[in-house]
């Protein structure tokens, strides 16, 4: 059998050490959701990178720009079905923008603070989602209480943030719609750039 890498979870002591905190600017961000709902909704979704079920704060997703918001939410849909979506679900979505605050966030996408957390991408992508969701939970719970996690994307490595939902950020955060996705121009540049075929 070939070697395996060490596979790196949260150290026990991470509570004592200290969480570097990466200042990130006040602009909007962008979400897919579903048409019926509103854009900011905070939840603990098991299928999400970060989302561990002990988390005590519920968690938004969002991402720097529309593709990515695209490929976060269909990419392995599209992948695991032929380069197809359900019309039914590209038609009951939208794309919305949400304006953040300046943040203190812990940036995972940065070196240097994976580094000081002695993790690498292999854990924070991996595809036994209870690894990266014991570092989400591990991050949450640390004495520095930082609002939120940035990271890459694993479809285009562009950046997005996983939003705790804790006070008093859930209250500064303001939505706008942008288009339902069957009527947005940046969705349907995408559809045809990836030859998504609606089904």
């Amino acid at each position: 059998m070939p070697p395996n890498r060490t596979l790196r979870l949260p150290p026990t002591d991470l509570s004592s050490r200290t969480l570097l905190r990466t200042r990130q600017t006040a602009r909007p961000w962008f979400r897919v959701h579903q048409s019926a709902h509103h854009a900011i909704n905070f939840s603990l979704n098991p299928t999400h990178r970060f989302s561990h079920p002990s988390c005590a704060c519920k968690i938004l997703y969002v991402a720097i720009d529309p593709q990515t918001c695209f490929w976060e939410c269909f990419g392995d849909r599209l992948y695991d079905g032929g380069h197809s979506l359900p019309k039914t679900v590209w038609d009951d979505a939208s794309l919305s923008t949400i304006d953040v605050p300046p943040l203190e966030v812990c940036d995972l996408a940065s070196a240097a603070t994976r580094g000081s957390l002695v993790v690498d991408l292999t854990a924070l992508m991996n595809d036994d989602l209870a690894i990266p969701q014991a570092w989400g939970l591990a991050i949450q719970n640390h004495p520095s209480q930082v609002p939120a996690i940035k990271f890459k994307s694993r479809f285009t490595g562009s950046a997005c943030l996983a939003i705790f939902e804790r006070a008093p950020v859930p209250a500064q955060l303001t939505e706008s719609l942008v288009a339902p996705l069957n009527q947005c121009p940046a969705a349907l540049d995408w559809l045809a750039k990836t030859k998504v075929a609606l089904v």
